[in-house]
Formats: C-alpha cells, sequence, structure tokens
C-alpha cells in the first residue's frame, strides 16, 4: 500500500489523493487550487501522477476544492471509472460547468490584456465542452454505509460525512495475501443539527486516517449560538435602516441564512419588520433553480435520496 498526497498538503484547497494498494491505482477527490494568483498558478502544475494510469477516482463531494480538476484530469488521458453518491454527481454537474464558464471567461479577459502587450492569449484550464466530456466518466453510484468491491482485494465503504447533500467519508478496506489493511478519508466532515444534512456518520476503527483538517485547531461554537449572532447582526442593522449582505459559497451555504428565519418563527425582527425581502444573486444559483423538480425533492425533501435513492428516482 501507497499512498501519495497530490493536493491539500500544506495547504487547504486542492485536495487529491493517490492510493496504491490491491492492484489498482485509486485517486481520491481531484480539487481545484483556489486562492492568489500562485496558487491558482498550480492548477496549470502536472498532476504528479499519470492520469491515464488511475482505474477509479473517489469523488467524497461536490465542492469545486475536491472535483474541481476532474475535466482536467479526462482531458489528460484519464479513462477510468468516478463513483460518488446520486446527489454528489447531480451537484458536480452543476459545479463543473459553472467553472468551466468561469474559466472561459477569466481567459476571454486575459487575452485582451495580452493582447494590448503583444502577448499571446492564454487557453483557459478548461472549456465547458471538457466539463462534459468528463461526466462521461461517471460509473457506479455509491450508497452510503453499503460497501462496494472494485475488485478482489479492495472494497470502499461511503458513510454520510454531513456536509452537504451527497458528501461522504471513505472506507478503503485492502486484503493484500494475508494482511488486511483500512484507511478512512474524511472528506469535509460536517457539524451537528444543521437543518438539511443529517449529522456525520462515524467512521470504523482503521489502521490510517486521511484527515480534512482546515479547522484542526479551533472549536466551533453551535449552530444555536450562529443563529443568535446572525438575528443580532440583522435586527441592529435594521434598525439603522440599512441592508444586510452575506457573502456565501453558492453551494450549501446561501440556504444557511434563510432557513433559521422559517424555523425560529420566535425571534422576530426588530423594529415592527414583519415582511423583509430576500435576494438570491448568482450564476450557480441560476442553474441550481433550473434542475428538475424531483431532483431538488431527492436531495433535500428526503435526506435518504442523497446517497440511496429509490430506482425511479431523477438521481439514478
Amino acid at each position: 500500500m501507497i499512498l501519495s498526497f497530490h493536493g491539500a498538503a500544506e495547504g487547504v484547497t486542492g485536495s487529491c489523493h493517490l492510493l496504491e494498494a490491491g492492484g489498482l491505482r485509486l485517486l481520491v477527490d481531484c480539487g481545484l487550487y483556489q486562492g492568489q494568483r500562485e496558487v491558482l498558478d498550480e492548477n496549470r502544475s502536472p498532476f504528479g501522477f499519470e492520469p491515464r494510469d488511475i482505474e477509479h477516482l473517489l469523488l467524497t463531494h461536490a465542492h469545486l476544492d475536491h472535483c474541481g480538476r476532474i475535466p482536467l484530469l479526462a482531458k489528460q488521458g484519464f479513462h477510468g471509472e468516478i463513483i460518488t453518491t446520486a446527489a454528489t454527481r447531480e451537484l458536480a454537474r452543476l459545479v463543473l460547468v459553472d467553472a468551466a464558464h468561469i474559466q472561459e471567461e477569466d481567459a476571454k479577459h486575459a487575452a485582451r490584456r495580452a493582447h494590448r502587450r503583444g502577448a499571446p492569449s492564454p487557453e483557459p484550464l478548461y472549456t465547458i465542452a471538457d466539463a462534459m466530456w468528463s461526466f462521461d466518466r461517471f460509473g457506479r453510484t455509491a450508497r452510503y454505509s453499503e460497501p462496494l468491491a472494485l475488485n478482489d482485494a479492495v472494497s470502499v465503504t461511503f458513510l454520510d460525512a454531513g456536509h452537504i447533500l451527497g458528501s461522504a467519508a471513505i472506507v478503503v478496506d485492502v486484503c493484500e495475501g494475508t494482511t488486511k489493511r483500512r484507511i478512512v478519508f474524511s472528506g469535509d466532515v460536517g457539524g451537528r443539527g444543521h437543518p438539511i444534512v443529517r449529522d456525520p456518520t462515524p467512521p470504523p476503527r482503521a489502521d490510517y486516517v486521511v484527515m480534512e483538517t482546515t479547522y484542526g485547531d479551533s472549536l466551533h461554537r453551535s449552530l444555536a449560538e450562529s443563529v443568535e449572532e446572525l438575528w443580532r447582526a440583522v435586527n441592529e442593522t435594521l434598525q439603522r435602516g440599512g441592508n444586510v449582505i452575506i457573502p456565501t459559497f453558492a453551494l450549501e451555504h446561501s440556504g444557511d441564512p434563510v432557513l433559521p428565519s422559517r424555523r425560529h418563527p420566535a425571534q422576530p425582527l426588530a423594529g415592527g419588520h414583519a415582511r423583509v425581502s430576500r435576494f438570491t444573486d448568482g450564476n450557480l444559483r441560476d442553474r441550481h433553480h433550473a434542475a428538475p423538480p424531483g431532483v431538488f425533492r431527492a436531495l433535500v425533501l428526503d435526506p435518504d435520496h442523497q446517497a440511496n435513492p429509490p430506482r425511479d428516482s431523477p438521481l439514478h
């Protein structure tokens, strides 16, 4: 068993881990580097492995820093199988097309600047067509807590990570000769008591754990305390006659500020503001709202659909 790291090492974006075990080369996540210019340039660097040699990509969830280089991986020769939950598959399609659109727009702006300098025009990291082609690599659907055999020596089990819809920790069991080993990849782990996603499922005992630790040295306040802080800020702003602007991740977190107002009617807004207008802006939001209603119902209203949809579900 050989484990190597090709992203999110000494940093917090670009998650990409290569596990060589049981005669297979498995990739866990293939995320985009995000941040300052020198970090973004890492996206154009070689992966550190040959994409065509990867048999399976195990995807923990659909945030861009975990799935954003999948089109680039496919563009450079990956022909293996992407395995993930049903909800992650659907959300990743939205995220990757949106990311490709941004890549194309950024390349156009950079081309205009390059033209003025007489320099060659840069190419986008990948295009919408590249993103669409990479969807062909999505294969079997992982169901929470159900082992999935990759060959006679390796099986994987996806567990609910409670981070976003469809998110998972991945348990990899390897049997090489008489030696059995288990390695757990945590993915991003959510908190407890959130209104849409379920609490994370604790993983089993393992020989090795690869843990996302962006907030590993921090203690988070409770959800109730966070709601109180949000409500206090909104009330104070309305009392001054102002507007509240909340930048959020488009995927998952844009719904967080809205739900407390629906679930805490006992907390009235100050100054008699019984009616407050709410607006959500963003291209990804528009694409999400364009999804078939059955998909949204399957993902949110019935949490069991997140990784275990019935056979007639739009997620199958």
